[in-house]
């Protein structure tokens, strides 16, 4: 048992890390019933991409929410 995450803890232990970071099943529900880029900008609020969302203008454009969600996954990975 001493010896188990000898060889691959360290991959194990990042792709549990990555894990964490994707969306659950009730958030993508949200994020496909909502209406307006400002309900859809809203869920993502309580997720993991806040962070890079969160001092983006209220009007904010698809382009740029696109361009904060591809930096998150950059950033992790």
């Amino acid at each position: 048992m001493m010896t188990f995450g000898m060889d691959d803890g360290f991959v194990e232990a990042i792709v549990r890390s990555l894990r964490k970071g994707l969306l659950r099943d009730e958030t993508y529900l949200q994020l496909k019933a909502s209406s307006n880029l400002m309900e859809f900008k809203a869920v993502l609020e309580d997720t993991d991409y806040n962070g890079y969302i969160v001092n983006e203008p209220s009007p904010i454009e698809i382009v740029v929410l696109k361009k904060r969600c591809k930096d998150k996954l950059m950033a992790e990975i």
